[in-house]
């Protein structure tokens, strides 16, 4: 059974916000763009903007979709769709992850990314890097 994700792909002056799991979540210790699971009945776009409110304490306005790549995680395969978003706030409340950072694109591939995170760093590098 896959499971749908969403991932907000977050500009800043000219970086992306990735944020790092904190110890004991599921992927302790990766990076990743933030988001998560898509709710029964949800659109991609209505899922990423209350993830971010979940996760970061942030409102925000999803815009269009970048990517979708599928993943096979030991647990199960998930399609992980990445949506530009802008947010109304920065003053973040982190909850499932322990650090969040404002990244170049071209330097996306130097931290250690989460797998299915990995192909969307790829492509932001190859289009913004």
């Amino acid at each position: 059974m896959k499971k749908s994700v969403a991932a907000a792909v977050v500009f800043l002056d000219g970086r992306i916000l990735i944020t790092r799991r904190a110890p004991g979540q599921n992927l302790e210790g990766l990076w990743e763009f933030p988001g998560g699971k898509v709710e029964p009945g949800e659109t991609l776009q209505e899922c990423i903007t209350r993830e971010l409110n979940e996760e970061l304490g942030v409102t925000s306005v999803a815009g269009e979709i970048l990517m979708t790549v599928s993943y096979d995680y030991p647990g199960g395969t998930i399609d992980l769709t990445a949506i530009l978003v802008e947010l109304q706030s920065t003053q973040f409340t982190v909850q499932v992850h322990d650090l969040y950072e404002w990244v170049r694109p071209d330097d996306l591939l130097l931290y250690d990314l989460a797998p299915a995170d990995i192909s969307i760093a790829e492509e932001l590098v190859r289009k913004y890097g």
